[in-house]
């Protein structure tokens, strides 16, 4: 059947959004065309072209809200959330056990039925990724902040139901996909492989840049109080040393040689995110080993973008100037990119501006949606998507790339063992190529690269990750 076009009937309303997630669903993500007519019924119906009347039926509820609901908590679901079989859909399919279904139709007792004419799905696929995609909770939950800003993983639906380490999103598709082709089995969908994005927050290039007597000597007393390493005591000793005369390769920050060397050792092209206005130790961008260090990354072949400053995520000027600069600089060291993005530092991100900002701007991709003190899909997904504006009603060029693990949650706010933190990574990258999508790791040039046991260990887990195999698991 390629070539077939998909006719999706819907009912009346939220049209701007209901183009949008149907074009990442069945467009970017399954690469089938579609159209949309819309009808009266209370249901979503989808028929496909020169059939017997065959047809896949969807409830419609996230998006069949009324306007006063409408980006309010009234419209969120209430816990427990259902989990609902997923009974013969999952047969030769990602979908395993139950599903989780924040949005579904009421009463139902499986995620799906077939029958003669088709498949009726309980489960509102395209309002659960919707929410998701656009992270609707994030302005319907209002208040929920953290201390730097932030919607904290507790205040998620995910993150309340355990659900964080399930690409629900992702679950979401293939239930759908499962419908389609249990209707028309010669549907053929695009096909996705799993990859690994690793990327480089450069918050401190060198531990001696910008830094006086007071902030040295702490740096000392931590070394010895809480990382009890006299090793670190003497590399930092003779860092400072060396920066007086000008040199600075031997620094216990300058990783960058060995992050690239991972990399390529695994055929991964990592992605490394400078500063670049006045952090708080200094003008970071402003100086020449750290310029040099742009332009050596690039020639390595790897990838140099922005990490947006402390606070410029509600500030669209700021985000344009620190663009625009990093860019000039970058050029100045003869990079040549297609394509930017990056991250907001400390993960700093407020729905939906920060991606009308950056859009504006001119940035290609964001890459700064994953919780701080939880691992795991804040997204929904492994894939990238474009993003779009849920107050002005419109798709955004800007993609969002999602990412799961960060260093500074495994080891910072979770405290995890090195073991049990590669387990971790292992068991989000496991969900990742079950799905065919990409796992995102955020490793900091300066926090944990420290030691060559700790080196030795972001080698292994790595390589751990670059051939992992996919485990047989349950959905939720």
């Amino acid at each position: 059947m390629n070539g077939v076009t998909l006719h999706v009937a819907v009912p009346p309303g939220r049209e701007p959004e209901r183009r949008h997630v149907l074009d990442v669903v069945l467009r970017d993500r399954l690469g089938l065309d579609w159209c949309l007519h819309t009808h009266d019924c209370p249901d979503v119906r989808i028929t496909a072209e020169s059939t017997d009347g065959r047809h896949v039926t969807l409830p419609d509820v996230l998006l069949a809200c009324g306007e006063r609901a409408w980006l309010t908590a009234a419209s969120l679901p209430r816990a427990p959330i259902a989990r609902l079989p997923v009974g013969p859909l999952g047969e030769d399919t990602p979908l395993a056990g139950r599903i989780p279904a924040p949005w579904a139709r009421p009463g139902a007792r499986c995620a799906g039925e077939v029958g003669p004419d088709g498949v009726t799905l309980h489960v509102d696929v395209l309002g659960t990724v919707f929410a998701l995609l656009t992270r609707y909770e994030e302005v319907a939950a209002g208040g929920a902040r953290d201390r730097y800003d932030r919607f904290p993983a507790a205040s998620s639906i995910a993150g309340r139901e355990g659900l964080l380490g399930v690409p629900l999103a992702d679950l979401c598709v293939e239930l759908l996909w499962a419908a389609l082709r249990r209707t028309w089995p010669g549907l053929r969908r695009r096909t996705t492989s799993y990859g690994v994005l690793l990327s480089h927050d450069v918050d401190e290039p060198l531990s001696t840049l910008g830094r006086g007597p007071r902030l040295l000597a702490r740096q000392f007393a931590g070394d010895v109080v809480h990382r009890r390493d006299a090793g670190l005591v003497l590399r930092r000793a003779r860092a400072v040393a060396d920066a007086r005369r000008g040199r600075f390769d031997r620094d216990p920050h300058a990783t960058f040689d060995f992050l690239c060397d991972v990399s390529e050792r695994h055929g991964l092209r990592s992605a490394f995110y400078f500063l670049a206005a006045n952090d708080v130790h200094d003008d970071l961008l402003g100086h020449p080993w750290v310029q040099r260090l742009v332009g050596h990354v690039h020639r390595r072949g790897h990838e140099v973008g922005l990490h947006a400053g402390f606070g410029t995520y509600r500030d669209a000027e700021a985000t344009a100037a620190e663009f625009a600069r990093l860019r000039a600089l970058a050029q100045a060291q003869g990079v040549d990119q297609q394509r930017w993005g990056g991250r907001q530092h400390y993960l700093q991100w407020v729905n939906p501006d920060t991606w009308r900002h950056w859009d504006e701007a001119g940035l290609d991709y964001d890459c700064t949606l994953a919780f701080s003190e939880a691992a795991g899909f804040r997204t929904g997904t492994c894939h990238p998507y474009r993003a779009f504006d849920l107050l002005r009603r419109r798709p955004l060029r800007l993609v969002e790339q999602p990412f799961q693990v960060m260093d500074v949650t495994l080891f910072g706010y979770l405290g995890l063992h090195p073991d049990a933190a590669a387990e971790t990574i292992l068991d989000v990258a496991r969900q990742c190529r079950r799905f065919g999508g990409t796992l995102g790791l955020l490793w900091h040039n300066d926090e944990v690269l420290r030691t060559a046991r700790q080196r030795r260990w972001y080698a292994e887990t790595v390589a751990a990750v670059a051939t992992v195999t996919t485990a047989t698991t349950a959905t939720a």
